[in-house]
């Protein structure tokens, strides 16, 4: 194939790589013969959290909580697991407390303890390892027997925790809220470990509230003698036989029990919904779609070289884009089925990155059709980059897809108010990007030079009044809600004061354009400040701990904020440089032969772009 057809079809080749790589990470798991089947046992249904899910999801996040991974590694050993490995490991050691029943039960996890010699535990801050007498080693981990290993490190330790446990996480210091952090995620192990979590074995009069498998022991006791008739009791007697198996090393029975467990449950409908979740899980799209994208924005760079390739290579990166929209756009749907929330896009901070990531690519392929320029393929995949990496961070925090509070739990609201506040969101955060974007290629190429300043201002205004409008029913929707539910429109709450910030500045950009206050520039310039507003409006009211709209406090989260919009300001201020100093607005340079010319008045005509 010579470079003329390679060309041609190179937007073809993008999309055959590009869908192969999803379908890749969409094939299901599947156990080695001869071992444990853990790609089944992921498909067992419990209750967590309120909700009704596969054990495999309780699994990865129960071990992303306490490690950050979805997958085990061991480093004594330097071999990935997966979660439902680490999850049966737990549940076959007996709590350190000690426990009769399960140790009879489970009389090898008893003796050897594997759970307690696990080194997940992630501790990097200095001062409590100190105070725990552990080395720094690499990887950061460590197990629960090495943290308690020193009694006397030890009891100081629980002594600190229960002091943390009586003060506001407002007034934690780092120490305080590490300290915080590692025994919440050993006291999770503990429940795990004790069976206290998740709820397993499904109610005779088929209630949603289940029983642990340690509230089920109590009942039926070890060998299920007072066990009574029903299906769902048996379910008891099989999870019982499956980590007795377990414990055993016992891979024939382990699998037979999960096969005929599974088949009947299959039988009997229950497993629609746990079946699409354990895909979700593993085809994973946010995860797989944020380092596409990651990859489009730097081969889509690589088309400013100005080479023969550039168009095709433009070309490509759109089709790829395009392919990476339609994964990401079935993950929300996909997370709207196991919710059972149509049209509902956003139910929790995590969701709405996610959304406002899809929302900035739909924006800038919009806008890339039209312009052709290669501009807002580079835009549109940095900031689904950006939202999903700030979502994948979010979801280290447990569940995605957590029961609602009783006030946000409506469907219409949710469709209606959320979506166009959060798509206000998204144009703000695009139309700031593209003033990045102005500023940083005006200051070092030659790419805004003729058209291409117009063109990219063009693309910004048009984005700016579609936020404008978005944001402002957005905002009267909200008020809306706000009067149906609490008895009053407006309230200044921090939430609905950083809603109404966006509208006014927005609306200061347009008539600051309008009036001739600004052009080219200055709406880069403001368009880049107002990503400062949204990022406040959006992310750092749900963390003032006040206000009706507080999803919960982070400790360091508002400094992490902060940082990231100085450097947004500091952007902002290279915009605000002489044009002298810009690539692409001052002079051309002549040749080192040739005197060059006197400037008169109209060689500074560049000057009115800003």
């Amino acid at each position: 194939m010579n470079a003329s057809k390679a060309q041609k079809y190179l937007p073809l080749i993008a999309v055959g790589l590009a869908v192969a790589y999803f379908g890749y990470f969409m094939l299901p798991s599947r156990s080695r013969s001869g071992e444990f089947n853990f790609a089944d046992f992921d498909r067992l249904p419990v209750i967590d959290g309120g909700r009704y899910k596969p054990i495999g999801t309780v699994a990865r996040i129960n071990l992303m909580i306490i490690t950050h991974r979805q997958t085990y590694y061991d480093y004594d050993t330097d071999k990935r697991y997966p979660a439902t490995k680490w999850l049966l490991d737990v549940q076959t050691t007996p709590p350190p407390s000690g426990d009769e029943q399960l140790e009879e039960l489970f009389p090898k996890g008893a003796s050897e303890r594997s759970a307690w010699h696990q080194k997940i535990f992630r501790i990097e801050n200095d001062q409590v390892l100190q105070f725990l007498k552990l080395e720094r080693r690499e990887g950061l981990r460590y197990s629960f027997l090495e943290i308690a290993k020193d009694r006397k490190a030890w009891l100081a330790f629980l002594n600190e925790v229960r002091r943390v446990r009586n003060m506001e996480p407002k007034q934690f210091t780092l120490f305080d809220a590490k300290v915080h952090e590692l025994s919440e995620h050993m006291h999770l192990l503990m429940r795990l470990s004790a069976h206290a979590a998740p709820l397993v074995v499904p109610n005779q009069n088929g209630d949603t509230q289940w029983n642990s498998f340690h509230d089920a022991l109590d009942e039926f006791g070890p060998k299920g003698d007072n066990l009574p008739d029903g299906v769902d009791a048996e379910t008891y007697v099989v999870y019982r036989d499956l980590l007795v198996a377990y414990d055993q090393g016992n891979i024939a029975e382990f699998n037979n029990t999960l096969k005929t467990h599974l088949s009947r449950l299959q039988a009997q409908g229950k497993l629609a919904k746990i079946n699409t979740e354990v895909f979700f899980n593993e085809f994973a799209p946010f995860f797989y779609c944020m380092l596409l994208y990651l990859v489009l924005a730097v081969v889509c760079a690589l088309s400013w070289l100005r080479t023969s390739w550039s168009e095709s290579i433009r070309k490509a990166s759109y089709a790829a884009m395009a392919v990476a929209f339609v994964a990401h756009l079935s993950g929300l749907i996909l997370r709207m089925y196991l919710q059972d929330r149509y049209f509902v896009f956003v139910t929790n901070l995590y969701s709405s990155a996610v959304f406002i990531g899809l929302g900035c690519v739909f924006s800038c392929m919009v806008a890339e059709w039209f312009y052709r320029n290669g501009i807002a393929i580079v835009v549109g995949s940095v900031t689904g980059f950006c939202t999903l990496f700030i979502a994948h961070n979010l979801g280290l925090d447990g569940d995605t897809m957590e029961m609602m509070q009783a006030v946000l739990d409506t469907n219409f609201w949710l469709a209606t108010h959320v979506t166009c506040v959060t798509l206000g969101y998204t144009m703000a955060f695009v139309a700031g990007f593209m003033g990045i974007a102005y500023i940083l290629l005006g200051l070092f190429t030659n790419m805004l030079r003729k058209d291409g300043s117009a063109n990219l201002t063009r693309m910004t205004y048009g984005v700016l009044c579609a936020g404008m409008f978005l944001s402002f029913v957005g905002t009267v929707l909200g008020g809306l809600w706000a009067d149906y539910s609490w008895g009053r429109f407006w309230g200044w709450d921090p939430k609905e004061n950083g809603a109404l910030l966006i509208v006014i500045w927005v609306a200061l950009i347009l008539h600051a354009r309008w009036g001739g206050l600004v052009k080219h520039r200055g709406i880069a310039v403001l368009s880049v400040l107002g990503v400062i507003i949204t990022s406040w409006s959006w992310f750092g009211t749900n963390f003032l701990g006040v206000g009706l709209h507080s999803y919960g406090f982070r400790q360091g989260a508002m400094m992490t904020l902060i940082m990231i919009d100085l450097g947004f300001l500091a952007i902002a201020g290279l915009g605000c440089l002489p044009l002298e100093m810009w690539q692409s607005f001052r002079p051309p340079t002549p040749p080192s032969n040739v005197e060059p010319p006197k400037l008169n008045s109209s060689a500074k005509s560049t000057a009115k772009i800003a």
